[in-house]
């Protein structure tokens, strides 16, 4: 019965993905205009064929007209294609003439052809049907309405009346460790299987290796959330040591899977190695380190040819101590020898309680039941259900989702009468017929990519626009917002799960594999993959097809025959020449409404791109594409552009894409204004130029999301930005507004206010931006009470004039965030709301945090001691550094007190000695002592404004900050601890060039801030004391940078326990700094420092990054070679022994010069790490030690190089990536090995002209690489 039931709802679904679009269309009295009258076939296929389609297929399979309705129903999909195509060239011809007449573009309603069609009913005629495009149309109309005609005979003729009602036919999770929050009827089977994980030692046989575990059961039994329940439990969770979770999905992929069990086990990223012996080291080396594991293998299906693979799989898992486990899920009970599984659970159906209550659990979720008749009525029905779903946890659960879209007595009976819901597929099947028609489309859609894809919801509802899936005909929704309810509907039945990662909710989602299973088996005739592991022959009824295969050249054959292929959707990268391949595509699939490509490796897109009428979608972003043709603007019918970042300029006349909707990418449009569809603006930049004007916007009223409006000075004033009406873009969620920094310093600041005051922002917007605004008075919009609706978000930037923040209170009512950032005559803060979650404050200078209790005890004599040991570390530094790094703070300090001097009555003879140190060329060493000796003069007069001043200001955030920046702004010891008593969920806080900070906070602040995670300490040169930093237990985060005068030595004594990250720049470390423990080490960078001839790191051992460079005095490192490290930077170390990095197995290195390299790769026994970089290396020329067995090598990358040419590539037998970013001396490339798959080349001038299609000197070593970036 299930298997008839699918194949019934299959063909039902292939004739609804083709026609029930169409319908619309048609019913919305085109055909009547062109002297078609055949809505009552219409109506019949409409309100009785397509709703009694199951019966009318079953009763023929009992009668022998089954043939003859298989050939009725196929003649009638290509008819109403047919007939849609036509329609769709009437409806292109008609805005081809109005965009030649230079008329305005159509106003887009929700329905466009309803627009169009109105049009065609006052323009159309006999003697316009007379014309041979039209004559085309009306025969096909007539051919159709024929079919049409024959619907009401089959039913006649299968003795099915008009009122015969059909039954609903009837129907299908990828699973992560996480589990639900909460799961029924498991408990016992929970500790059961947790006591068998955790028994003690003693009982188990003595190995290292890891024994196995079986949960097996049918499909949605509840296998995968019984894992969960156990992979989460407290007692699991602290019996081992790392916890893993993969989820296999059908077919083992022994490099994939190695890699995502590297992930689960770092809560993060893999290294970006692709050879597997690397990879396999890697894992081994982290388990290694690690008492016990549990590994979650989800969903194995197991091939008896295939028990090598699971060998290899696994072979990497061994721990220190006996007692690591193997959990499996699986639906059968034969399982892979090498899992070792000694114990297999059988899982059993729950309890008809456990059942009732998952059901109700799901189909009572949501609002509230008021009425408490229904609510027992409900109840009744739901009882009778349970004992009807054959304890399937899946099912339900998805009866269960389903019921609670519609609380109503007669859809929950209705469920009722629906056969076999106790299997999984049936109940699935049964939600699937209960969705919206358009929703059924949506989904059946979804099987153009393979099972484990992640589905990206922007980027699928754009292909559902494209294709015209769901019904748009609410006026009051954009089309986008449209899809996504229609996605989140989807969500809210399970046929799309959250996607997680290391206990993280990622951005794209997955579907579980018998949901996939529905979609493809249900749109088989329609929807078609094309792999290169699943080589079938194309059905000629495809409409909709995916390509993943390294050559199209096999098939170019097969695909140019489809010539009704409505998608053409390319997922990975090809070798061919896709410019042969594209013109095929072009001259025969020109019914196409959906193109994305991911293999075309020509800059240019061809003219005859502009034949395809039907588009809707077009997706270049993942080409090398960097000029679009100007037939592109015949696309008329182009609602969705997406092109790659290397397109920088448009044809003349992309304004005539009268229904573009959505514009992705780079590069100005001239005369945008006609694009009044358009629904997105990143940027517009305003200029005195026809085409540019302001007043472009003006229309634009369909604009959402973000607009930043720039080069406002190129406005005349106000009447010139009223003619924007940015107040009528209801759709906006964020506005930026900017006058640039060449701002023109001639014309009246005056002029600042009358355009912004102009400017009126739409009452609905959530943040705004002001940046370069000249003047003192804020404009009265933004004075208004209550004019916004919802303000999130205000940041005032470079805005020079400004002395107070606006003062109505209703401005910051429900403010999230502020950000002032160069505000220098701002003096004063009002009170911070108290819904405020991010503060940043940046050079502002006269905000000026001080306690009145420093006031009185500031003394000159103490201030000068305060940069006492200053010159000396400032001085020291500057060796290592070179100037940069300095001379970029004192610029920032120069601009500063610059504007500071102006409000003191001092010598301003050392600000100057600094000014003019700054103004000399590039390399010219800069006269140190003279600098520091100026600056410390500058500071010193600071501080006496300071005091001078005698105001005192405390900064005082509500609770519930979460960032807080502050930079270049004077801040003092106990200003800064008032601002951060009882900051209790604050985590993250950067403070950067506060020169008057000497410690941090005290033990007693820094233990309240329970949720800091992120520290980053920046140019706080006179900064001499880390005060009570170990207080603060949850920081896993600390970057200490250019902080001179802090004391670096026993760092055990003040570093927390639970860092993670520690990286240390341009400061002095001493010996003993590294010798205290710091257990969950992970990453550490220490770079442009000053520190003692030998570091001792050998006991960090959980450290599995390592970054050292431009350390000069370093020349040992202690116990380096005992860390299982994954990557390790090794740059400029000009007097580090050798011996202490020969020993290194990594996964990942990162090297500046070739005597590094090369005594890295000379150690006996090594591994060559499966990336290898060289960056930053100043060298001319550069080659590979010759005795190195470089097979392991899976990418290699050159970054920032002055060497000329490439070395010899022939021994990377393995490549698959290669990567050369700035390195502007190497003009052409050796020859390429076989195996690469990758090559980026990008700001290498020379190299780029080099490897350009067809003619470069490069070219013909990289023709055969099937993905190139080259920028």
């Amino acid at each position: 019965m299930a298997e008839v039931a699918l194949a019934l709802a299959g063909a039902r679904a292939g004739l609804q993905l083709v026609v029930s679009p169409i319908l619309k269309k048609l019913l919305a009295d085109p055909a009547r205009c062109l002297g078609v009258d055949m809505v009552s076939e219409l109506h019949e296929l409409e309100t009785n064929i397509m709703p009694q389609f199951a019966l009318l297929v079953e009763a023929a399979n009992k009668s022998p007209h089954r043939p003859m309705l298989n050939n009725w129903i196929q003649q009638l999909k290509d008819a109403f294609c047919k007939a849609e195509d036509l329609l769709d060239e009437h409806e292109y011809n008609i805005l081809k003439r109005k965009a030649k007449k230079g008329k305005d573009s159509l106003i887009e309603h929700a329905s466009s052809s309803n627009a169009i069609m109105m049009h065609v009913h006052t323009v159309s005629s006999k003697l316009s049907n007379l014309r041979p495009k039209n004559k085309r149309l009306l025969h096909q109309l007539k051919e159709l309405k024929a079919i049409l005609a024959k619907a009401k005979g089959f039913r006649e003729l299968l003795c099915l009346t008009a009122g015969t009602s059909a039954m609903p036919a009837a129907v299908i999770r990828v699973a992560t460790s996480i589990a639900p929050p909460k799961v029924i009827g498991r408990d016992k089977d929970r500790d059961d299987i947790i006591g068998l994980l955790t028994k003690p030692i003693s009982v188990e046989s003595d190995t290292s290796r890891f024994s196995g575990l079986a949960i097996v059961g049918l499909g949605g039994m509840g296998k995968s959330t019984l894992a969960q329940y156990v992979y989460s439990d407290e007692r699991v969770k602290e019996h081992f040591q790392f916890r893993m979770w993969v989820c296999i999905s059908r077919k083992l992929d022994v490099f994939g899977h190695t890699r995502l069990i590297i992930e689960s086990a770092k809560g993060g990223q893999c290294p970006p190695v692709d050879n597997l012996d690397t990879l396999q080291c890697i894992l081994r080396d982290i388990l290694e380190k690690s008492k016990r594991f549990l590994l979650v293998l989800d969903d194995v299906w197991f091939e008896k040819n295939n028990n090598e693979d699971w060998e290899q799989l696994l072979a990497p898992l061994v721990s220190r101590h006996t007692g690591s486990k193997v959990l499996v899920t699986s639906r059968s009970e034969t399982l892979p020898t090498a899992l070792y599984c000694k114990e297999i659970i059988i899982l059993k159906e729950m309890e008809n309680t456990d059942i009732l209550a998952l059901l109700k659990e799901h189909a009572f979720s949501g609002a509230a039941i008021g009425d408490q008749r229904l609510h027992e009525q409900l109840e009744t029905i739901a009882e009778k259900l349970a004992k009807r779903l054959g304890r399937s946890p899946l099912a339900a659960k998805t009866v269960g989702s389903q019921l609670s879209r519609k609380k109503d007595k007669a859809a929950w009976e209705d469920a009722l009468r629906i056969d076999n819901l106790s299997d999984p597929s049936r109940a699935l099947l049964w939600s699937y017929e209960k969705l919206d028609p358009s929703l059924q489309r949506c989904f059946l859609y979804c099987s153009l990519y393979a099972k484990g894809n992640g589905f990206i919801m922007e980027e699928l509802v754009r292909m559902w626009v494209g294709q015209g899936l769901f019904d748009s005909c609410n006026v009051n929704k954009r089309i986008a917002d449209i899809g996504r309810d229609c996605f989140d509907e989807m969500l809210s039945v399970s046929f799309f799960q959250p996607a997680y990662r290391g206990g993280r909710i990622m951005d794209w989602y997955v579907m579980h594999d018998l949901v996939h299973d529905l979609a493809e088996s249900l749109s088989k005739e329609v929807c078609f993959r094309l792999e290169d592991d699943k080589m079938a022959m194309l059905p000629h009824t495809g409409r909709h097809l995916s390509v993943s295969v390294k050559s199209l050249k096999q098939h170019q054959h097969s695909i140019c025959r489809l010539h009704h292929l409505r998608s053409f959707v390319c997922i990975e990268p090809l070798i061919d020449d896709a410019r042969d391949i594209f013109q095929q595509v072009l001259q025969n699939l020109k019914k196409l409404r959906v193109l994305i490509l991911a293999f075309y490796n020509s800059s240019n897109l061809p003219e005859s791109i502009g034949e395809l009428k039907h588009l809707r979608y077009l997706n270049l972003e993942r080409t090398s594409i960097s000029e679009l043709p100007g037939s592109l603007c015949a696309l008329y019918h182009l609602q969705l552009l997406h092109f790659s970042p290397k397109v920088e300029t448009f044809p003349e006349k992309i304004f005539s894409l009268s229904k573009l909707r959505y514009l992705q990418g780079l590069g100005q449009i001239p005369y945008i204004g006609k694009l009044i569809s358009l629904r997105n603006l990143e940027q517009f930049c305003v200029k005195k130029q026809r085409g540019y004007e302001l007043q472009q916007l003006k229309e634009m009223n369909n604009l959402g999301g973000s607009l930043r409006v720039t080069n406002l000075e190129n406005v005349a004033g106000k009447d010139q930005a009223l003619e924007a009406k940015l107040h009528h873009k209801n759709h906006l969620d964020r506005l930026h507004l900017e006058w640039s920094e060449e701002n023109d310093m001639t014309a009246p600041d005056s002029l600042h206010l009358e355009t912004l005051e102009g400017l009126v922002p739409p009452p609905q917007i959530r943040s705004l931006t002001i940046k370069g605004y000249r003047y003192a008075k804020y404009p009265g919009w933004l004075l208004r009470d209550s004019y916004f609706q919802n303000l999130e978000s205000l940041a005032l930037v470079n805005c020079s004039a400004l002395e107070i923040l606006p003062s109505n209170a209703a401005l910051f009512g429900n403010c999230s965030s502020l950000r002032l950032e160069n505000v220098p005559y701002l003096k004063t803060l009002p009170s911070l709301p108290a819904s405020l979650e991010e503060l940043v404050i940046e050079k502002c200078i006269l905000l000026m945090f001080i306690s009145s209790y420093e006031l009185k005890q500031y003394d000159q004599r103490e201030n000068t001691m305060m940069t006492y040991n200053l010159k000396s570390r400032l001085s020291s530094t500057w060796e290592v550094d070179s100037g940069p790094e300095i001379k970029k703070i004192l610029l920032s300090e120069h601009s500063s007190l610059k504007r500071l001097m102006k409000l003191m009555d001092v010598d301003i003879s050392h600000l100057q000695t600094i000014g003019s140190a700054l103004e000399r060329e590039g390399s010219e060493v800069l006269v140190k002592e003279d600098i520091i000796n100026a600056w410390i003069c500058c500071h010193v007069e600071r501080i006496r404004l300071i005091c001078k001043r005698n105001i005192s200001l405390q900064l005082v955030p509500p609770s519930g900050l979460c960032r807080l920046d502050l930079y270049s702004c004077v801040v003092t010891d106990e200003a800064l601890a008032v601002c951060l008593v009882g900051l209790t969920a604050l985590r993250k806080l950067s403070l950067k060039e506060i020169m008057t900070l000497t410690t941090l906070p005290s033990q007693d602040v820094l233990q309240q801030l329970t949720k800091l995670d992120n520290l980053c300490i920046d140019s706080c040169w006179c900064l001499r004391s880390l005060g009570g930093l170990r207080a603060i237990t949850t920081l896993s985060g600390f970057s200490l940078w250019s902080c001179p005068s802090v004391e670096l030595t026993h760092g055990s004594d003040f570093m927390p326990l639970s860092l993670e990250m520690l990286s240390i720049r341009y400061s002095v470390v001493a010996e003993d700094f590294f010798r205290g423990d710091l257990p969950h080490l992970k990453h550490l960078d220490m770079s442009w420092c000053r520190s003692s001839s030998s570091l001792s790191i050998g006991h960090l051992t959980s450290l599995v990054e390592l970054s050292l460079r431009n350390l000069q005095d370093l020349c040992f490192l202690e116990g380096l070679s005992s860390l299982k490290l994954g990557s390790a930077h090794f740059g400029d170390l000009p007097n580090l022994s050798m011996k202490c990095i020969s020993q290194l197995q990594l996964g990942a290195l990162y090297v500046s010069s070739s005597l590094i390299l090369n005594h890295v790769l000379s150690a006996e026994g090594l591994t060559v790490p499966g990336y290898l970089a060289l960056e930053d290396c100043k060298e001319r020329s550069f080659s590979f030690k010759e005795s190195a067995d470089f097979s392991s090598v899976d990418c290699l990358s050159f970054f920032n190089c002055e060497i000329s040419s490439l070395p010899d590539l022939k021994c990377f037998s393995c490549l698959r990536r290669l990567q050369i970013v700035g390195c502007p001396n190497i003009s052409a490339l050796p020859d390429m090995p076989s195996s690469l798959y990758h090559i980026a080349v990008g700001k290498c001038k020379l190299l780029k002209k080099s490897c350009q299609s067809p003619d470069g000197e490069s070219w013909p070593k990289i023709e055969h690489v099937r993905s190139k970036a080259i920028w």
